[in-house]
């Protein structure tokens, strides 16, 4: 009875110094500052330098808030605001507290680290269901050696139906929620109606757990009808997948990892003849795992080592139970057969970040990382019945400068192995910069510009450079334009405006996308070698709903070739454009498709 009552005891301290932490002067004045930066400010800050002042004070408290929708600005109207914003809070279940704590590490009685808690605050921020996340330190009054923390969470609006219309006689409708119950559980249910198809309705439906049981395992579970998969052919094709994965989520985290198992089976849902129909199975097996080394455990100070060595192995299969029957192409050969690997990384890295806005989103704080990644690969790789061994190297690196301009330099050197003969080199050097913001009055502007050079040589059986669409030419789909050698230039403007609409912001976007493509024995420099493309359009996009970014688009070629019109004009939904943060990627070959990871 003693242990029952001190138990009581101690859970009621508790709760009163939550009550008290929570309408604390200091914890009213911390989330009036978190209400104004969600309003419509530009910041650029060091992650780590709010919390450098209490650095190696003792964590006595964390305490978990939630922020309803009520508390930013929906509309410009004050009656659409309000009841909109009731609205979403009486539909959306808010993220459990219990998932947030799930989600620290940092911990009750350890000393805090300055580093680790904005890695923490970003790692929260990057989860799909949360709009942003805050994590503020309160000294304790009298106290100087102890703190407490208070963690302040922002969910988006986590259900969303999308209806994509083809044309009178197909669509597409997908229904999901992002946060389900507010346990961080996604569902997904997409339908999919053609009237050429057979049969006329596909379905696809996924399942995917937030890490799982406090491990910090992501799991996803898929069956689809749609080619939704890891597809390989040129067929539409059913498949079933389980994808399991553990990011290093922050540079101190020892292990990472991941998993794919999938079947996947070509369905003849348009009807072609049997003579032309590729009938083909196949399963996929891919696992990897890594630890991270070169630091003390016991140390937890702003002066921790932030350099770190990573060390990967990764094995990967894909093999066809069935092939098809019809005669291929010696292009499609390149689909239709098995490949096995194994390889090795040694990856040395740094990362930190700046908390920004308008660099790929609508004013949601983003985290632009600052750093470097050199990475060393090799392995073996069996592919149409020819062993080669393999090796790799890239350099990464990216620079913020102090007014908010930064920069992104990538070399990659790459080759496979036969009979001490390299085959499929490549060479590839690029530089990305993203301007600072620039102010004219309400608008925001923000310019892009990059450039690279990518060079092949000694081509057996992997596929050539192209420039189609992210590889040089925006929107660009031509077969025939492959070649060897590729340089490319682009610049893109996006101006981001007060215009609104229903919460939805506006962006207008002007793009010049610039390209030699030059095959074996051919000078790059020369005019039928130059292909260019012209983009005017239009984002929008509600940061406050699940719905991704949604793009109207109008681009000229000013020449094209055979099957590529001279005008396009696109209207593409749910487009995911995120500044990428993750810190080691598995091991891959420079020609492997993109990772699912």
């Amino acid at each position: 009875m003693v242990g029952v009552a001190q138990q009581k005891s101690d859970t009621s301290l508790t709760r009163q110094l939550a009550e008290k932490i929570i309408n604390s002067k200091t914890t009213k004045h911390v989330m009036a500052r978190f209400t104004r930066n969600l309003d419509d400010t530009v910041f650029h800050v060091k992650s780590e330098d709010a919390y450098l002042p209490y650095e190696g004070r003792i964590i006595r408290h964390i305490t978990i808030e939630h922020i309803g929708f009520d508390r930013t600005v929906i509309d410009t109207t004050r009656n659409i605001e309000t009841y909109f914003a009731n609205l979403a809070n009486r539909l959306h279940a808010n993220t459990r507290k219990w998932v947030v704590r799930d989600n620290l590490f940092i911990k009750v009685g350890e000393p805090l680290n300055s580093y680790r808690t904005a890695d923490n605050e970003r790692y929260l921020r990057d989860k799909d269901f949360m709009l942003d996340a805050r994590i503020f330190v309160n000294p304790v009054r009298n106290s100087r050696d102890s703190v407490d923390v208070l963690v302040v969470t922002r969910d988006i609006f986590s259900l969303g139906v999308y209806v994509t219309p083809g044309s009178t006689t197909n669509y597409k409708l997908k229904i999901q929620d992002a946060n389900f119950l507010g346990m961080g559980q996604r569902v997904e249910l997409t339908e999919v109606y053609d009237a050429k198809r057979k049969p006329k309705m596909g379905s696809e439906i996924l399942y995917r757990k937030n890490n799982v049981g406090g491990t910090f395992i992501d799991a996803s579970l898929d069956f689809t009808q749609l080619n939704t998969g890891s597809s390989l052919g040129n067929e539409n094709e059913n498949a079933l997948y389980l994808r399991l994965n553990r990011p290093l989520f922050m540079p101190y985290t020892r292990w990472a990892g991941g998993l794919e198992w999938s079947t996947n089976l070509s369905t003849n849902v348009t009807r072609k003849p049997d003579s032309t129909f590729a009938r083909y199975h196949y399963r996929i097996q891919d696992l990897w795992a890594g630890y991270s080394f070169g630091h003390q455990k016991k140390r937890k100070t702003a002066q921790e080592n932030r350099n770190r060595k990573f060390f990967a192995l990764r094995g990967f299969q894909e093999y066809f139970t069935q092939l098809p029957a019809n005669k291929l192409t010696p292009g499609e050969q390149f689909y239709y057969h098995d490949r096995k690997s194994i390889l090795g990384q040694l990856t040395f890295f740094r990362q930190d970040f700046y908390k920004t806005r308008y660099v790929l989103g609508f004013g949601r704080t983003e985290d632009i990382p600052y750093g470097y990644r050199i990475s060393l690969t090799g392995g073996l790789e069996k592919e149409l019945e020819r062993q080669r061994p393999y090796a790799g190297a890239e350099i990464y690196h990216n620079f913020v400068s102090t007014n908010g301009t930064f920069f992104i330099y990538n070399f990659k050197l790459a080759s496979f192995y036969n009979h001490r003969r390299s085959e499929e080199g490549i060479i590839l050097f690029d530089i990305t910069r993203y301007s600072r913001i620039y102010r004219l009055g309400k608008y925001k502007v923000r310019h892009q510009t990059e450039g690279g050079y990518s060079r092949q040589f000694n081509q057996v059986q992997k596929r050539q450079l192209d420039i189609s669409d992210v590889n040089g030419i925006t929107g660009l789909r031509a077969d025939s334009l492959f070649g060897d050698r590729r340089l490319i230039f682009n610049t893109q403007v996006i101006v981001f405006t007060p215009w609104k609409l229903l919460g939805f912001k506006f962006a207008p976007i002007a793009r010049i996308d610039l390209a030699y493509l030059a095959r074996q024995n051919e000078v790059l420099f020369q005019n039928k070698n130059f292909i260019s493309g012209i983009l005017l359009g239009i984002r929008a996009r509600n940061e406050n709903l699940i719905f991704n970014t949604i793009e109207a688009r109008a681009i000229f070629y000013p020449k094209t070739v055979t099957g590529v019109n001279q005008f396009r004009f696109d209207f593409r939904t749910n487009i995911r454009i995120k500044y990428p943060t993750t810190l080691v990627f598995p091991p891959a070959t420079f020609y492997d498709p993109q990772n699912s990871f």
